[in-house]
């Protein structure tokens, strides 16, 4: 009787039987209900909602029995962002026959400096496809000019991923500025009105190049019809192309506001008892779009929140509620909890912790992420996003057999597998997924996508679905349980697709 009144007096015996207690829908609902609530003004990077938000998850997690791991012995890494909206810009071309001045329409082309303020004359243009050539010769090809390049590979509408592999290697082989061409004339007013808005990056001067900017198919055609060159075919075949000296020089001035601040991800452990069989991680973004809409003089006390109830307040709520199912330090393997920053910019967060790491990142066994969890009622489907590269198609498959659940095979969710921040991971060859009932239903994530995502309207109302998010919850669980004991997963696996 004594030992049962000091565990429960010292909160051991309430720890212990939580961590044998299920997940349920109210415990999910009781953190989204306050990480999506008008309070934290939609929880964007850099504000007042930001510090409500990184806060509450430091305590819960803190509550939860974790340790801090982030920066200095504290619960956050920062994360230096920059964010830059274009202002005014001008750019005049010197055609290759020195004869015509072209000055494109400001209002079918687009730029932003790295810096404040950006003016050169006389800078070479060339062309650049997708095709590679030797890193010296490529630097020769494009260093000190300025790059155009399609937004687009052929066949891969959707491959942001590639384009922004293909503009990072032109950075690095010294490209002054790189303009991208929008290739659908239909899609132009939309991407213009998107850059608009300005874009926010990491804070490392390395990964922009000193001007970035858009141009039409229209502006794109006219700037080759000197040249002799046809802009159908040449985007048609970029994939094969690599850099084409198109004999134009630009005088180019550019005015950009240029904002600088720090963010945070927070980072958390749970100590295993052996410290050499590698860690596990599970993360997810804290952040959303904040006040997202500016105040109509027409329609006083509209709602002006982006609260992001689904996405992604549900995927933080699996990690606070995951984190107390696990914690008491009675699993081999260290198990970290991230929530990141700015993924809603661009994958921002995760991409500062692979950088800056709190060990080293082939430690990591495994990766789940979660995210837009909060779709489905469906406790027995789930998507594996990131299944193929990860080699743990057998590992998954026991668990899932453990939790009563079927992987669904149709393949639709892979085409988000480089739209969340485990592919930052699968980038570096770490086995990352995210498994979610919500991505195992088409019709509902279209729905979601065409409705509140992004919207003000995802919020906690009636589109918020929480069984098979609690189902989900539960199975994250199991995955720290399978995959922290070395006697049920001994060792990573191999990248690359192996028995999935």
């Amino acid at each position: 009787m004594r030992t049962i009144a000091f565990l429960i007096m010292s909160g051991l015996f309430v720890s212990a039987t939580l961590r044998a207690e299920a997940i349920t829908e109210a415990d999910l609902l009781k953190h989204i209900e306050i990480l999506a609530s008008d309070g934290f003004e939609g929880r964007e990077p850099g504000t007042l909602g930001e510090n409500k938000t990184v806060h509450y998850i430091a305590t819960q997690w803190s509550r939860a029995g974790l340790r801090p791991a982030g920066e200095k012995g504290s619960w956050y890494a920062p994360v230096a962002l920059v964010e830059r909206t274009p202002v005014t810009a001008d750019i005049i071309f010197g055609s290759p026959d020195r004869r015509t001045a072209l000055r494109l329409r400001r209002e079918e082309t687009i730029l932003r400096s790295r810096d404040a303020f950006f003016q050169q004359a006389n800078v070479p243009v060339v062309f650049a496809g997708y095709a590679q050539g030797g890193a010296g010769q490529e630097q020769t090809a494009v260093e000190g000019k300025l790059v155009i390049l399609p937004q687009t590979v052929p066949g891969d509408a959707d491959d942001s991923a590639g384009f922004r592999q293909r503009k990072t290697q032109l950075i690095e082989a010294g490209a002054l500025a790189i303009i991208s061409v929008v290739a659908d004339q239909g899609r132009w007013m939309r991407s213009l009105r998107r850059y608009q808005r300005g874009a926010t990056g990491l804070g490392d001067a390395d990964n922009h190049a000193a001007v970035e900017g858009l141009i039409s198919f229209n502006q794109f055609r006219r700037l080759l019809q000197p040249t002799g060159l046809a802009a159908e075919n040449l985007l048609a075949h970029s994939a094969d192309t690599g850099i084409i000296d198109l004999g134009w020089s630009a005088d180019v001035t550019v005015d950009t506001k240029v904002r600088r601040y720090v963010s945070h991800n927070v980072v958390a452990k749970i100590s295993g008892r052996k410290a050499d069989s590698g860690a596990l991680l599970f993360l997810g973004h804290w952040d959303h779009f904040g006040i997202c809409r500016a105040e109509d003089p027409l329609e006083p006390g509209q709602d002006r929140i982006c609260n992001g109830a689904i996405d992604n307040a549900s995927g933080i709520s699996l990690l606070i509620e995951t984190a107390k199912r696990l914690s008491g330090g009675d699993l081999d393997r260290d198990i970290y909890f991230l929530a990141t920053t700015a993924e809603e910019k661009g994958l921002l967060g995760a991409r500062a912790f692979v950088r800056n790491p709190p060990v080293a990142l082939d430690r990591f066994q495994a990766v789940f992420n979660a995210d837009t969890i909060a779709l489905s009622d469906d406790r027995t489907n789930i998507a594996v996003i990131g299944l193929q590269e990860s080699g743990l198609g057998k590992d998954i498959g026991v668990v899932a057999q453990q939790q009563g659940r079927e992987i669904d095979r149709s393949g639709y969710s892979d085409a988000y597998l480089k739209r969340q921040d485990g592919y930052v991971f699968v980038e570096r060859d770490i086995p990352a997924l995210m498994i979610t009932s919500a991505f195992a239903d088409e019709a509902k994530v279209t729905a979601y996508l065409d409705g509140p995502y992004h919207d003000v309207s995802d919020e906690v109302n009636e589109a918020l679905v929480l069984s098979g998010a609690a189902a989900d919850a539960n199975f994250h669980v199991a995955l720290g349980r399978y995959f922290g004991s070395t006697a049920t997963y001994p060792g990573k696996a191999t990248s690359g697709g192996a028995d999935n």
